[in-house]
């Protein structure tokens, strides 16, 4: 049976920096927020240095004026530097991302053809993609694909067929190959009509009986498909998209299978999975790499 309740586990990207200190007495008096060990060492530095150059250094020579100047700045630039964001990161790690940013190869990616095309590869971490079955080679090494997926759960579902598609879902993850990493994307786009034209084709290709009538309707319901509805900005809708990053060959078999058992069959976490291919996923990437044009 599923969890109700998850706890968010600790990222391995911590230290003892990060380790947070309740600064509050009994009587409420204090920070509210628990403060990490890094904004304290900060701070303590900070005080430090103020001292040391208040008291060793040219500026305690310089008069009053002179001191309560440099304290009052010392103490604006200490709390922007010191000072924690939602995230836990200090003015001080945002600084030096900034000053990473500020080179202009750090804020534009060049996508001409005639740029270099590896700080791109590099940005999606993308090698090749073939062009016969749509498997996604990544720079890394490891390989993948993706699918266009379609799931079961909903908000006003009864609680028990809830709880029977988390227990599904919590099977599911549990049975994953080590090392398999599953990325959804959920975008707003128009909706894909190619099975529905080719169905159209293949019922006026087939047609027994020569109508004026029944040519005239299928024209309308291609009409329709082709110019009204088919990728159209107006009509857009939520799809959800599935990419599967393996680090071997049989771990993508392996997830493959768990894929294609639970759409074949009780179809509880995935009512559908299409294996996008080439052209597909040029087209998925465009829809927020570039224009569909």
């Amino acid at each position: 049976m599923a969890k109700q309740r998850f706890k968010i586990p600790s990222t391995l990207d911590v230290s003892y920096f990060d380790m947070e200190f309740n600064i509050k007495s009994k009587n409420g008096i204090g920070i509210k927020r628990p403060v990490s060990a890094k904004v304290i060492l900060f701070t303590i530095l900070a005080a430090l240095g103020w001292f040391y150059l208040v008291f060793q250094s040219f500026i305690g020579q310089g008069g009053v004026l002179l001191i309560i100047g440099f304290t009052i700045t010392w103490i604006i630039l200490s709390f922007l530097l010191v000072k924690a964001d939602k995230t836990n990161r200090t003015g001080l790690e945002l600084a030096m991302t900034m000053i990473n940013y500020l080179p202009k190869t750090g804020r534009h990616l060049p996508v001409r053809l005639s740029d270099s095309v590896y700080p791109f590869q590099r940005l999606l971490n993308i090698e090749t993609v073939d062009p016969e079955d749509g498997r996604i080679h990544f720079l890394d090494g490891q390989i993948g694909h993706a699918y266009h997926i379609v799931g079961s759960a909903s908000a006003l579902m009864f609680e028990q067929d809830k709880q029977i598609i988390l227990d599904k879902v919590d099977a599911f993850y549990r049975k994953l190959t080590v090392g398999v990493e599953v990325i959804y994307d959920t975008v707003y786009e128009g909706h894909a009509v190619d099975e529905q034209l080719a169905a159209v084709r293949e019922t006026k290709q087939n047609l027994s009986v020569k109508s004026k009538g029944l040519n005239v309707l299928l024209k309308e319901q291609h009409d329709i498909l082709k110019y009204a509805i088919n990728n159209h900005q107006g009509l857009t809708s939520l799809h959800q998209y599935l990419i599967v990053r393996a680090p071997s060959e049989s771990a993508l078999n392996e997830f493959e299978n768990l894929l294609i058992g639970d759409v074949e069959g009780d179809g509880l976490m995935f009512r559908l999975a299409k294996t996008l291919s080439y052209k597909e996923i040029e087209h998925h990437f465009k829809t927020f790499i570039g224009s569909n044009q």
